[in-house]
């Protein structure tokens, strides 16, 4: 019997112990993401402010070094656009049709190793020139989430940009 009551002693014991363990490593855990969520989201932030610089000057040559070759952005209200080049297209075009200012507010990154999440709010102002097709909105606002991957160059990339407008469509 004190065998058997050792034997569930000892069992109790490690078994506790692998709890402590455990529950260290998932605070370990838990503190490595925040301080990679916080060094992340000062290289995204730092992203956001250049391409609101670029697309408000029509530097759509830098803007697409922020995405991914296999990147994927879905426009409110349009069609996706897949691949660094047809953005590039895309956006080459569309400056032509008049000035866009741009407006990124992150509000959170979640990063754990070579990717990341970036929730925030966005907003445009778009002021159409002569060659501007009909029915652009002027303003549009809303939320966004971004997924981003670290390159092989060390680089943050932007893979998906999927913004969610909050006005009405027209």
């Amino acid at each position: 019997m004190r065998k058997l009551l050792a034997f569930f002693i000892m069992v109790s014991i490690l078994a506790g112990s692998a709890c402590t363990q455990k529950s260290k490593t998932l605070e370990e855990t838990k503190a490595r993401i925040q301080q990679e969520s916080a060094e992340v989201r000062n290289v995204i932030e730092a992203y956001n402010a250049d391409l609101c610089r670029w697309y408000a000057s029509g530097d759509i040559d830098s803007v697409v070094t922020v995405f991914a070759e296999d990147a994927l952005q879905s426009p409110p209200n349009a069609p996706a656009i897949e691949g660094r080049e047809a953005m590039r297209g895309f956006w080459k075009q569309a400056v032509t049709w008049g000035k866009w200012n741009f407006s990124l507010k992150t509000v959170s990154v979640i990063a754990n190793g070579p990717i990341a999440i970036e929730l925030g709010k966005y907003a445009v102002q778009f002021t159409a020139g002569p060659e501007a097709p009909p029915g652009i909105k002027a303003h549009d606002s809303g939320d966004y989430v971004c997924y981003w991957r670290l390159e092989e160059d060390g680089k943050w990339r932007i893979v998906y940009d999927m913004p969610s407008s909050d006005q009405p469509c027209e």
